[in-house]
């Protein structure tokens, strides 16, 4: 599969993708981040089309956060809603100026005290306590108000039992694209990406080529799972366990030469609002490019893949820095 063709903005002639590791540095602290750009083939001049940019600062943000024990935006969002407060409410709690819990989610790098507490929010008993020590600062309704909605709060609960088995790595790290485990999110894009049939080790191919195009792009992963090289090319740790728990997902047997294969599919179709623009944007052109090819093809694809070459037969992890590399741009 071709990439797509670049042209320089400096000759109009053509231009080569570039990937290279180099050092930035972040608030005093030196990170190694990946980095894509393209070189005028005539000029030998640099330049980007902007997502490059994207994701080079999302890889050395990543970084920074894992390394500090920071939340991501999403996980900062997901704490906000699971209080049901809106930013002035949970800002206040903690001190924060009246637009800064807005900022965190749309990506600001917390401070490191700030982080962490943030990151203790997730308890309950916290939020709690925290609300009492500051209880001057309300006025009696607004002070019930916010009580409540702490008090009435679901309790989050790490994965546990079966779960735990089924998907398994999900700590935010190079492994994983530093992206969000989010069942849901999972669920609804094997639901998409099998649509009205698919062969499992087809599915495999448009997860793989889904997380690590998106990663390559914007610096993260679309459903946080962990990949790893087989015989018939990069697959889901655990995938057949995964497929198998997904409700909604419909397990058919076919019989071909006395050989019985499973098609996959959508009961229902995909809940599509579970990804923001940027993942759905991924996730229909990965539908549209690879859909057409036959199971071999895509196997016969995926195998052209360094990401694959470099980490078979051992059956190894593939991590997401292998993205940059992908054939599909």
């Amino acid at each position: 599969m071709n990439q797509k063709e670049v042209k320089s903005p400096f000759t109009g002639g053509r231009a080569k993708e570039v990937y290279a590791l180099e050092t930035m540095e972040f608030r005093g602290e030196e990170f190694l981040v990946h980095s894509r750009y393209y070189v005028c083939e005539e000029t030998g001049q640099k330049f980007s089309d902007g997502g490059q940019d994207d994701a080079t600062l999302n890889d050395l943000y990543s970084q920074y956060r894992i390394k500090h024990g920071i939340p991501f935006p999403d996980e900062i969002k997901a704490i906000r809603l699971r209080y049901r407060m809106n930013y002035s409410q949970i800002g206040k709690m903690l001190g924060f100026g009246v637009n800064q819990w807005a900022k965190y989610e749309s990506g600001q790098v917390p401070s490191e005290s700030n982080g962490r507490l943030i990151s203790a929010l997730r308890s309950k008993a916290v939020a709690i306590s925290l609300l009492k020590d500051i209880r001057v600062l309300y006025d009696d309704d607004e002070y019930e108000k916010v009580n409540n909605l702490i008090l009435t709060s679901r309790d989050d609960a790490p994965l546990a039992g079966a779960d735990s088995i089924i998907y398994d790595g999900t700590t935010r790290s190079i492994e994983n694209g530093f992206g969000e485990f989010n069942h849901r999110k999972v669920e609804e894009m094997v639901k998409f990406l099998s649509g009205n049939g698919t062969y499992p080790t087809k599915l495999n191919k448009k997860m793989f080529y889904a997380d690590f195009l998106h990663f390559k792009r914007h610096g993260i992963s679309i459903s946080g799972l962990r990949y790893q090289a087989i015989h018939y090319g990069p697959v889901p740790v655990h995938y057949n366990t995964i497929y198998d728990h997904i409700p909604g997902l419909r397990h058919r047997s076919e019989f071909f030469d006395n050989h019985e294969s499973t098609i996959l599919s959508a009961e229902n179709g995909a809940d599509l609002s579970v990804f923001n623009e940027r993942e759905l944007a991924t996730l229909r052109e990965i539908e549209n490019r690879l859909s057409p090819l036959s199971t071999k093809e895509i196997i016969d694809l995926s195998h052209r893949e360094s990401a694959w070459l470099e980490h078979y037969p051992e059956k190894g992890i593939i991590p997401f820095s292998d993205a940059y590399r992908i054939s599909l741009s």
